[in-house]
């Protein structure tokens, strides 16, 4: 029973609309107290040897593998620097999304269950750093949480992987269904509200349905692709409709198939020649594992990965019905800042929000999807697919996109907005 009134909180967690309330200070203090004399020892042992807290999100795929991606980046540099090996204990979320991404960050990080006096530690862990000074914890800062630190995957070494015995296992698995391995395949993902719905039946999930889109419209660049003798997965779970082709017998629709597997989902997406996606959790496996990515249909584009290397996007588009006109990204940005963006994230505004400002999301065609597909692609075959062209639109469109004082620093961007769009729809630059 407590498991489930723990599941509950949390499910209601993610539809709220309103900022979560702060903890009581009085428990806040007891919770420090409870640990006080395990944190002196870990301070005092400092000159000798460094003992960090973190916390693993692990209620999500998305989170518990990019997040800890993005921050063991963070602490290589940060052991690099220091010329000394870091001891970082990993408290777990007490809900776990996916058993075997989990079993793959056992082997690697020193991971600690959750239960009342691991949280505890954390919670005094945070609050005696803010306090003190004194450094305890690896976490993200701020909301604008892994786009600060998306950066350091280009300079750092890939940590999460599958092991060689379990890619042998997925790849026997693949040929006793009928799957040649000899060929190259695109893992492709269209967003729909399915597994949330099944998982957590009952949430409601209607405040990010402006992130769904259509998977029919992604079968024209799979064709694209079977063309090119490139396989493609239609990757998730349990998801609506069915994604194949006539043209072609590469294009398989693996999230209906009856072998997909947790496992199989990691190695088709860490093998992959790269990853379409309309930004959703298991794209989280390409960043992680350095792959290229294409993202289309996204609609939360002030959330992109500028530093990531090999990654091609398009946008959604934001047609304003008041003033008869699609939004620029500065003009949204700006539309956001005066009317609020969401109050865990101020970098969007979720269905409710656009309904309310009359903001109606209209998703890529299936043209747009299969040019961004085909000029990914086309740069990887040619062997320049880590090089970003800055020509006069692409410097434009960034040079116009919202900027933010806490993304500064990172250097000039190295993903780049699909070029045939950004030709159509130069005004996004404005």
């Amino acid at each position: 029973m407590k498991g489930r009134k723990k599941t509950q909180q949390f499910k209601q967690n993610l539809n709220r609309n309103t900022p979560i309330k702060k903890p009581r200070y009085a428990i806040i203090v007891i919770k420090i107290l409870m640990v006080f004399w395990f944190l002196i020892p870990i301070v005092l042992m400092r000159p000798f040897k460094k003992i960090y807290f973190a916390s693993l999100r692990t209620n999500r795929i998305g989170h518990l593998i990019a997040d800890t991606e993005f921050l063991l980046a963070r602490i290589y540099i940060d052991q690099s620097k220091a010329k000394k090996i870091f001891f970082v204990i990993w408290i777990a979320d007490s809900q776990i999304c996916n058993q075997y991404v989990y079993s793959i960050w056992k082997q690697k990080i020193k991971i600690i269950n959750s239960n009342p006096i691991t949280r505890a530690i954390l919670v005094a862990a945070i609050y005696i750093e803010k306090v003190l000074k004194f450094k305890l914890t690896y976490s993200f800062n701020g909301a604008f949480g892994y786009l600060t630190d998306a950066h350091l995957l280009n300079v750092t070494p890939t940590i999460f992987g599958m092991s060689h015995q379990d890619e042998e296992e997925c790849i026997r698995t693949l040929q006793s269904n009928g799957i040649d391995t000899n060929k190259k395949w695109v893992c492709i993902l269209a967003r729909d509200n399915t597994y949330l719905e099944l998982e957590y039946s009952d949430s409601q999930w209607d405040y990010n349905s402006y992130r769904n889109s259509d998977i029919n419209t992604y079968k024209i660049a799979a064709e694209y692709l079977a063309v090119e003798g490139i396989m493609t997965f239609r990757m998730g779970v349990n998801h609506k409709g069915i994604f194949s082709s006539e043209k072609s017998n590469l294009i398989v629709d693996y999230a209906n198939a009856p072998w997909r597997s947790e496992k199989l989902d990691i190695y088709l997406a860490s093998r992959c020649l790269f990853f379409v996606s309309s930004s959703t959790g298991l794209d989280s496996v390409p960043v992680a594992t350095r792959k290229p990515l294409v993202i289309v249909n996204f609609a939360d584009p002030l959330h992109v990965l500028r530093s990531k290397q090999n990654l091609i996007f398009i946008i959604k588009y934001f047609y304003f019905e008041k003033k008869n006109k699609f939004l620029s990204l500065s003009e949204y940005y700006k539309l956001g800042m005066e009317n609020g963006f969401t109050v865990d994230n101020p970098l969007y505004l979720r269905s409710q929000d656009l309904d309310r400002l009359g903001v109606k999301i209209i998703d890529n065609s299936e043209i747009e999807i299969k040019d961004a597909v085909a000029e990914m692609y086309e740069s990887m075959t040619k062997g320049n697919s880590n090089k970003l062209e800055l020509d006069n639109d692409q410097s434009c469109f960034w040079q116009a996109f919202p900027r933010d004082k806490r993304l500064d620093n990172f250097g000039p961007p190295l993903a780049r907005i699909g070029k045939k769009f950004l030709e159509q729809n130069l005004w996004l630059s404005y």
